[in-house]
């Protein structure tokens, strides 16, 4: 699918490559593009762990939008140019070559970005096809510290109120700071360089890295059609050219005397996952949307999806209403090989987190295995397997509801499950924290998750564990008789049903 696509492109038009930045619609509205602006050392120790979050990869490293400036260099390629496409641009893939993604010689990071880059183009081009009205903004960026991006926002459609395909593909040098802030959520990373990172006689002043990562969050119109969230990334360290004290570092390969000159990894890793909210529960679509992502990971290991999906419902839970956010998916994060494995192609039995952290009352956390053998290639297969999934996951869900009939009521209770996602994603969700900590930072990339309209009501009937009584106790609020009701709300009262006990769909 992703090589069709590639076929279907059109060729990237010459002219000037001195832009820095381009925003690109097809309307005749002014648009004002991003312009590069130097990213702190702080951004960056945020941005390790931002990264975590997906989106906020591509806000922390981006610029911040300055003066307009167009680019002769960057026409957009329209969707019409694909059969049944309206006249969204897309992002531009002539020069990419599908090939390489099962090219075990080429380099990790060149493999994750060209995917990305493809499946971006892919999901922007079939979500223009369900959208007769609004058009994508194309928003492209380059970093200078290295690095680039780009980001597709539709919003006021008649499917889609919004949606957002960001991918970045960013590096860098990482402070000492940041890698041992993101030894938190990497076990065993300060070991794994091999390099003294702090004190006076630190070995180096930060080690290079590479992240590349594609994010979504899609927002339909209509209150019966689901919202869905997913990113994947890949990041990687790799060994510095010089030590702390100006020397040669005899690691790197341009200064190895044995001949290897492939500046392989220190660590790698992927991360990611995809995640249904419903307003409305329909249980066949939540359990089309987990049997796609089920089948998509079985493909390379039974374990991957009953751990992952333990691991989603746990992250995206809302501690002070009682709730998750959605009804799940999958969610994971440093998934790679184990330390002992002499080699990206070493076949190992891998282990795998279902997010639980050690507390006082159970320091002691439960591990898992792989239930099969992998090196990095299989991994990686198992990320495009998932990401590729998507579509076929979410688009059937899309066509299904679209058109369903809706009232104000339903819109009403659309905006209050908004608002539950607007308190997940300010209050919990790591990316957008960090992000937000982070000066410098993009905020409209930060928070292009959000959906445009969102709804807080006192003591909403339906939504339950809002409300705290004196002990201090959630408690469900309750019609004007005083009853839970019955009849009306009943579709509000199984949505959030299943919201305060996560269930098993697949």
């Amino acid at each position: 699918m992703l090589a069709r696509s590639l076929r279907q492109a059109m060729p990237r038009p010459s002219g000037s490559s001195s832009c820095r930045s381009i925003v690109r619609h097809a309307s005749s509205s002014t648009i004002r593009a991003s312009a590069p602006s130097p990213t702190s050392t702080m951004a960056i120790t945020s941005s390790a762990a931002a990264i975590i979050g997906g989106l906020a990869l591509y806000a922390v490293f981006s610029p911040r939008s300055s003066s307009p400036l167009e680019c002769e260099a960057a026409k957009p390629t329209p969707a019409s140019a694909i059969k049944g496409g309206n006249q969204s641009d897309l992002p531009e893939i002539s020069h990419l070559d599908p090939k390489i993604l099962t090219d075990t010689s080429a380099p990790m990071r060149k493999r994750m970005e060209t995917y990305i880059k493809l499946l971006q183009y892919n999901i922007v081009s079939a979500l223009s096809q369900e959208e007769p009205k609004a058009r994508f903004l194309i928003d492209s960026w380059l970093r200078k510290e290295g690095g680039e991006g780009i980001s597709c926002v539709l919003q006021d459609g008649s499917t889609f109120e919004k949606a957002g395909v960001n991918i970045s593909v960013v590096h860098g040098m990482l402070p000492p700071a940041a890698v041992k802030q993101m030894s938190a959520d990497h076990a065993g990373l300060m070991d794994k360089t091999g390099y003294k990172l702090e004190g006076k006689d630190a070995d180096v002043k930060g080690l290079p890295f590479y992240a590349a990562g594609l994010s979504l969050v899609v927002h339909p119109k209509n209150p019966f059609a689901p919202t869905v969230h997913f990113n994947y990334r890949y990041f990687e360290l790799t060994h510095p050219e010089k030590l702390a004290d100006g020397s040669p570092n005899p690691r790197h390969p341009n200064n190895r005397k044995d001949g290897q000159h492939d500046n392989e990894p220190i660590a790698w890793w992927f991360g990611g996952g995809t995640d249904l909210t419903p307003i409305y529960l329909f249980d066949e679509d939540a359990k089309h949307f987990h049997t796609t992502l089920k089948s998509a990971a079985d493909q390379y290991d039974p374990s991957f999806y009953p751990t992952w999906k333990k691991w989603c419902d746990k992250y995206f839970w809302i501690p002070h209403r009682a709730e998750a956010r959605g009804v799940g998916g999958i969610f994971f994060d440093d998934l790679t090989l184990p330390q002992w494995a002499n080699s990206n192609s070493t076949k190992a039995y891998i282990p795998l987190s279902d997010g639980s952290k050690p507390t006082p009352s159970k320091p002691l956390v439960e591990t898992f295995s792989s239930t099969q053998q992998h090196n990095q290639d299989s991994l990686f297969a198992t990320v495009r397997s998932l990401g590729d999934a998507f579509l076929p996951a979410y688009l059937p869900l899309v066509r299904k509801r679209k058109n369903t009939p809706f009232t104000e009521a339903h819109e009403r209770w659309q905006q209050i499950r908004r608002g539950r996602y607007v308190e997940f994603n300010l209050v919990y969700d790591r990316g957008t924290k960090f992000g937000l900590q982070t000066p410098g930072a993009r905020i409209e990339s930060i928070l292009m998750s959000l959906p445009l309209k969102a709804r807080w009501e006192y003591m909403e009937r339906y939504g339950g564990g809002g409300a705290q009584g004196r002990d201090g106790k959630a408690t469900k609020s309750r019609d004007a008789d005083g009853k839970e009701g019955t009849g009306e709300g009943v579709q509000e009262r199984h949505t959030q049903a299943a919201l305060n006990e996560p269930r098993e769909w697949a």
